[in-house]
């Protein structure tokens, strides 16, 4: 799920890497501790696009 910020439409390389992992992450056997890793990614990955959306006016 790549995310383009603005205004320059290019994927953040911090987020091209997390969505790597989270990939890799979904490749592995279901478990308990993969649904936590994964809930855990999610939520860096939102903690970093947040900062590249502007507030509604």
């Amino acid at each position: 799920m790549p995310f383009t910020p603005r205004p320059h439409g290019q994927v953040t390389p911090a987020l091209d890497d997390l969505n790597d992992w989270i990939r890799h992450l979904m490749q592995q056997p279901s478990s308990p501790s993969r649904s936590e890793e994964y809930r855990r990614l999610l939520d860096l990955w939102g903690e970093r696009t947040r900062a590249e959306v502007e507030p509604a006016a």
